[in-house]
């Protein structure tokens, strides 16, 4: 039987190195026999996967270069979420077209940073990446929009085990990013969940230190009526609703 895993090394290895023509004709003949064996797929242009590989966290980690799954993608990853989108968020170290596959888009969001990302390896072999739940939470918080909406952030961190995030990491991702906006953010959603995150004095404290004295809005302002004094924001009237339903 052929080596469809070590055929998929050869074939992408190949595609980024200076070949010989040996070399290119046996890649090309070992990728002939797969696609006609019906063995390898076309994930993307110039990328094969084996045809049974249909976990959309596994491609979309592996389809591009050192792919980490972000914002509502990792939500997804660590069952945060109360939708499935059939769109995945992929940071990568290179940027990349938006491509399908099996029904599913990729597409690229490229992070500030990456600070502690998680490495699994799948039953398939292949590594899945993920950046980490406390990052995950303040880039959501970033970009609300990318997390799924607001609903879906407060899911998330209702959801969220105490002992799933880690404060020291939280206060470093909210460094790196260095916005007010985001540190009146994070104090005021970690506030509301805190009876299960158990989150210290001195977190919230950091978090009023450095937000300074702007007021801010949760999400479009169009959608904020009311302001939470404690944290000068602005957020949407029903928010305390939605928390009980939650």
């Amino acid at each position: 039987m052929m080596d469809i895993y070590g055929t998929y090394s050869l074939a992408n290895s190949f595609l980024n190195s200076q070949s010989s023509p040996e070399k290119e004709s046996v890649m090309w003949s070992r990728l002939r026999q797969g696609k006609k064996k019906k063995l390898l797929a076309l994930v993307r242009r110039g990328v094969y996967m084996p045809v049974e590989i249909d976990n959309k966290f596994v491609i979309g980690c592996n389809a591009v270069e050192d792919g980490i799954l972000s914002y509502h993608s990792a939500l997804e990853y660590y069952l945060l979420q109360t939708q499935e989108f059939n769109e995945l968020y992929i940071h990568s170290t290179r940027n990349f077209r938006t491509f399908e596959y099996l029904g599913e888009t990729y597409s690229y969001k490229k992070l500030k940073f990456l600070h502690e990302e998680i490495k699994t390896v799948d039953i398939s072999g292949y590594v899945v990446r993920v950046t980490s739940l406390s990052q995950t939470l303040v880039d959501c918080m970033y970009n609300i929009n990318l997390a799924g909406g607001i609903e879906e952030l407060m899911y998330a961190l209702s959801e969220c085990p105490p002992n799933g995030i880690c404060e020291t990491d939280i206060l470093k991702c909210l460094e790196l990013y260095d916005n007010k906006s985001l540190w009146q953010r994070a104090g005021f959603l970690f506030s509301m969940f805190n009876h299960q995150l158990n989150l210290s004095e001195a977190f919230f404290k950091r978090c009023k230190s450095a937000m300074g004295n702007n007021q801010s809005y949760i999400i479009n302002p169009y959608f904020c009526n009311s302001f939470n004094k404690e944290w000068n924001l602005c957020i949407p009237d029903n928010l305390q609703t939605q928390l009980k339903v939650i």
